[in-house]
């Protein structure tokens, strides 16, 4: 400690000889600020954060009182007027901005299913395709939240259930109109051309998706995702077709022969290769150096999540130091105990990137991917798989459990939290249920097979609530299908 105490001690005053130049630097600036903005600068602040929020939608009587406000005292400022009376209009537009942003937070709390409703019709366009069915949607959005701001919670979930409904048909009108009427459209254009001759099972599969999406958005008036995402395949599909039978008609202008469009295809895989230092050869076909580009993708994507650890690391210690340089300011003498405690740290988190490091080599790429966030360390389980619609573990999966039983042990008195995750298909109620009973039988196998003390593992269901991928492609829709064990190691 003595070696290293004097060059820590001369480096801790440097900061503080730093800090105090910067203070004395930063002083004048601070003063020749623009008066205005010293004045405002509470109530820019509520503005933001309310703006940031959508208070202007979800509470519209409170923002807008904050709005007249501010404007007021702006307007007033110009003018010359009062320095008292506009410090007044400017903390009353501070307190409005702050209530429309608690009003707002209400709002979405109790009315999250209008809120999602909204958001769902927003991404298929709904404004642009249907505009009067919009307008009728937001305007009784606007009356709930009224009503809401009035304290009346009753009439206002009445008023919301009925923006929802309103906001649910003009999606499945838009639906219809942004993907299944062009991909008819598509459709019909492919089996009068050449569309029909050079890409008939993809057209056939795209008019497949079409139906199916029709059919979903009959039965399923209340749950849009798997429709809107059928529609959007189907749509993609067709036109697939479509560019399939312009590139095999160039071929056939231009004559290419197999040999050239198996080294065309090639072309692409190799650019990829080249960029990452790949030495690609597809003498044994394509798959090859593909699968290469995925495992060299995997590598550094793991590369990054651990220099983000890192980075997370470094921000730890530096708030450590700075802690630790604030206490200089008063109390110079205690600088050994806060160097201890800095070193203490540094080592604890040593120790944890050494665990981490033992967890993530105890399993394969295509069985879990490990992720650090902060001290606790979580384990997705991509491997692990359930029969559709059931949360049955099939023996296949108990070697995948037992290593994750022997990455919990490498924490002692570590707790667990196994979460339960769905794709969008389906009804919110069922993936919550789905979610819950998947992550409780994990849990129950964990507590069986490791003969681990019940009280240090908790299972939890969040259905679709928590998506790490887009549901719009089944890749997504796969990796949003997932059990995370997340080990929270003691502090």
């Amino acid at each position: 400690m003595r070696k290293t105490g004097q060059p820590f001690f001369c480096g801790i005053l440097t900061v503080m000889f730093v800090l105090l130049l910067m203070a004395g630097w930063t002083a004048a600036p601070l003063s020749a600020q623009n008066p205005k903005t010293l004045l405002f600068q509470d109530a820019d602040k509520a503005k933001k954060d309310a703006d940031d929020a959508e208070a202007f939608r979800y509470s519209p009587g409170q923002y807008e009182t904050a709005e007249k406000k501010y404007e007021e005292a702006d307007d007033g400022f110009k003018k010359g007027k009062n320095l008292e009376d506009l410090k007044k209009k400017i903390e009353m537009s501070r307190v409005y901005y702050l209530k429309a942003i608690e009003t707002t937070n209400q709002f979405k709390n109790n009315f999250s299913n209008c809120v999602r409703a909204r958001s769902d019709a927003l991404n298929v366009d709904a404004p642009a395709f249907r505009p009067e069915g919009w307008k009728e949607a937001e305007e009784a959005l606007e009356k709930a939240a009224k009503t809401l701001e009035d304290g009346n919670l009753n009439s206002a979930k009445s008023k919301a259930t009925k923006a929802e409904e309103l906001y649910r048909k003009v999606e499945l009108e838009a639906i219809k109109a942004n993907y299944l009427d062009k991909t008819r459209e598509l459709l019909t254009e492919g089996k009068k051309s050449d569309v029909k001759k050079k890409a008939p099972k993809t057209l056939e599969y795209a008019e497949e998706l079409a139906g199916k999406a029709e059919k979903q958005l009959v039965e399923n008036r209340y749950d849009t995702d798997e429709a809107r995402q059928l529609a959007q395949e189907a749509r993609y599909q067709a036109e697939l077709a479509k560019s399939i039978t312009w590139t095999i008609k160039s071929w056939e202008d231009e004559k290419k022969t197999m040999e050239d469009i198996i080294l065309d295809s090639n072309v692409p895989v190799q650019k990829i290769s080249d960029a990452l230092d790949l030495n690609a050869r597809f003498h044994n076909g394509i798959d090859e150096p593909t699968d290469a580009v995925l495992r060299k993708i995997r590598r550094m994507q793991q590369t990054i999540a651990s220099l983000e650890q890192d980075v997370s690391d470094r921000d730890e210690q530096i708030e450590a130091l700075t802690t630790t340089v604030k206490a200089l300011e008063s109390q110079v003498g205690d600088l050994k105990t806060k160097e201890e405690s800095l070193a203490q740290l540094m080592e604890q988190q040593r120790i944890w990137r050494e665990k981490y490091q033992q967890v993530e080599q105890t399993f394969t790429v295509q069985e879990a991917q490990v992720l650090r966030s902060k001290e606790d360390v979580i384990v997705r389980l991509y491997g692990l798989s359930f029969p559709v619609g059931k949360s049955t573990i099939q023996p296949e999966y108990f070697s995948l459990l037992k290593k994750v039983v022997e990455a919990f042990q490498l924490y002692p008195q570590a707790t667990i939290t196994v979460e339960g995750h769905t794709d969008s298909r389906g009804s919110d109620a069922a993936n919550q249920k789905l979610s819950t009973a998947r992550a409780d039988a994990v849990r129950e196998y964990l507590l069986a097979s490791g003969n681990i003390e019940p009280s240090l593992v908790r299972s939890t269901g969040y259905g679709e609530t928590k998506p790490i991928a887009s549901n719009d492609m089944e890749d997504g829709r796969r990796k949003n299908r997932r059990i995370d064990v997340v080990i929270h190691p003691q502090k």
